[in-house]
């Protein structure tokens, strides 16, 4: 499947959580909710198959996103959720940093999401938010955090996150849909294992 190095199923259940980021806590998250199922997904190139176009890499500048999250979003659509699926009735899309990006980005291409989850979203990629207002986004409920100081980046790109997650949550409430916008305290890669499963509380009610 391109784009998916690889992937793990755990738990039993009809409603389905499939999880990018934060791979090494999903095993737990049953413990949790156990009439769920998770499917752990694991990507090839993260500047490559969860960007939604190609952009500039604020982190390096000689590495350029590829913008192919068409191809990995078709990947899953139809080729690993047939394969994991049994007698699915619910499914959800939780990603965290570039992979909350991409969770978004998947629910303008197809219907197949009931909802999803951008945890400390990589939400200022350059443009995204001018995407959205162009692109319906076809879910029923859409969670959305943030760190406290992920807004305190030397980085101007990084710096606009908050507001740009504020913005898209703004375009999301104008929708009609189900959506909470989450502070949480501390940084970006922190916490992971928590936040996600605030996404996963959140989704599943």
């Amino acid at each position: 499947m391109k784009g998916i190095k690889e992937y793990r199923v755990y738990g039993e259940g009809k409603r389905y959580f499939y999880i990018i980021g934060g791979e090494e806590y999903v095993d737990s998250f049953p413990l949790f909710f156990p009439d769920a199922v998770f499917v752990s997904i694991v990507v090839e190139d993260w500047n490559r198959y969860l960007s939604p176009y190609k952009g500039e890499n604020p982190f390096k500048k000689d590495e350029a996103f590829l913008g192919e999250g068409e191809i990995l979003h078709s990947a899953i659509e139809h080729e690993l959720i047939p394969m994991v699926e049994k007698e699915g009735k619910e499914r959800y899309l939780i990603g965290y940093s570039m992979g909350g990006l991409f969770a978004l980005y998947s629910s303008t291409l197809s219907s197949i999401w009931n909802g999803i989850g951008s945890v400390s979203g990589s939400l200022w990629y350059d443009g995204f938010d001018k995407y959205l207002e162009s692109h319906q986004i076809s879910v029923d409920k859409v969670y959305l955090s943030l760190g406290r100081k992920e807004k305190e980046s030397r980085n101007k790109t990084l710096k606009s996150v908050f507001d740009k997650t504020n913005d898209i949550f703004h375009i999301i409430k104008s929708r009609g849909m189900e959506s909470t916008f989450v502070l949480n305290e501390g940084g970006h890669f922190q916490d992971e294992e928590e936040r996600i499963k605030k996404a996963i509380s959140f989704l599943a009610e």
